[in-house]
């Protein structure tokens, strides 16, 4: 088969790593299919290998512009191909070849608030139903999402496929020439949380949490790693407000190249999010051999399972509470670490590479009979 996969995304976070470790996966396990990877110019290439090869668009197609509907289905076009791979909504209307897409979340459909402006929320919701509508099959994440995607676009549970990502490679407790950070102006003992800063990933409370027993105020300090937010002013001066003492901090960008030591050297993962398709940061954070504490919303628990505490995401005291138990008992703290490490090893990058090659063979066998 002559396989195109949408990789313009490939050098972002998020999906960017899926689909980096996917591409590495596949090759790893695949030498027969053709794939056809198109990416733009800055794009960087993670495999080589005679049946993998980049395209590079000759106009540059940045996700969700006017290129994206009338020049890249004449790139794909052009390729003879017998089906592409989209990961992500962001897709043409109009389709030179038959199509299977990866939808992680619906979170631009369910959280308005999330997107840059009115229309773009009504711009993705759009595109989600048409995205799922035309699809000869759709890959999610967890089996959360897929009830999501059944519940509010009527996809048939048969056309849903859901495979698991797992943590990056990069992701384990041992130490390589850890990076300095102290330029962030981190000093252990740390609680850590990674991610955006939007409202639904329920930070506000994980600071209430933080700051309503003095002996973790005064003897751990909350780290906030992730980009900042000009939309959420209102987050970072609550913060303030609440420890004026700037035991609270906000790193900003981290790159990958430190933020798995950045997990590494917390003493505590917290994640108290309302929403998640898979929620990658409790996997990565386990995977590095820290103690998780999990909201239960969503498809978290699916995720952390039995080796983490799972709390009310919008019960401060319960949160304070779990985080006080887990950073003053240190068997419970090694159990915590022992177990997250046991668990994280359930997920495997290869194990999501054998299922999406199989969902492409499975394309691949209709395709030859239409």
């Amino acid at each position: 088969m002559r396989i195109g996969i949408d990789a313009r995304m490939l050098d972002n976070t998020g999906i960017g790593r899926y689909l980096r470790n996917l591409l590495i996966h596949l090759a790893r396990l695949d030498n027969r299919n053709e794939y056809i990877v198109f990416i733009n110019q800055t794009n960087s290439r993670v495999v080589e290998q005679a049946n993998f090869q980049f395209v590079p668009l000759t106009l540059a197609t940045p996700l969700y512009s006017l290129r994206e509907q009338y020049w890249l289905p004449l790139e794909i076009r052009r390729w003879g191909l017998d089906f592409c791979h989209y990961p992500n909504f962001s897709l043409p209307l109009i389709h030179t070849c038959p199509y299977l897409v990866t939808i992680h979340d619906l979170i631009y459909y369910l959280y308005p608030d999330q997107c840059p402006s009115r229309a773009a929320h009504y711009y993705a919701r759009f595109m989600l139903r048409h995205a799922t509508r035309q699809a000869r099959a759709v890959i999610t994440d967890s089996e959360h999402s897929k009830r999501d995607l059944m519940r509010h676009f009527h996809v048939a549970a048969d056309k849903i496929q859901v495979i698991l990502p797992a943590a990056d490679a990069g992701a384990t407790p041992v130490r390589r020439d850890a990076a300095p950070l102290s330029r962030y102006g981190i000093v252990q003992p740390y609680i850590l949380y990674v991610g955006k800063h939007h409202l639904y990933k329920n930070i506000s409370t994980l600071l209430h949490a933080y700051v309503m027993h003095r002996d973790i105020l005064n003897n751990f300090q909350l780290v906030i790693a992730g980009t900042r937010d000009a939309r959420r002013k209102a987050l970072y001066h609550e913060a303030a407000t609440l420890d004026p003492g700037q035991r609270i901090l906000f790193t900003d960008f981290v790159a990958d190249a430190e933020l798995f030591d950045l997990y590494r050297g917390a003493s505590l993962f917290v994640f108290p999010s309302l929403y998640e398709g898979f929620g990658l940061p409790p996997l990565e954070a386990m995977a590095c051999g820290v103690p998780v504490i999990s909201s239960n919303a969503a498809s978290l628990p699916e995720v952390v399972g039995d080796a983490a505490i799972q709390v009310d995401p919008l019960n401060v005291r319960e949160l304070a509470a779990a985080m006080r138990t887990v950073l003053t008992d240190p068997e419970l703290w090694r159990t915590m670490r022992r177990n997250g490490l046991e668990r994280a090893q359930q997920f495997s990058w290869e194990t999501a590479a054998r299922r999406l090659l199989q969902v492409y063979d499975t394309l691949g066998v209709r395709a030859s009979r239409v």
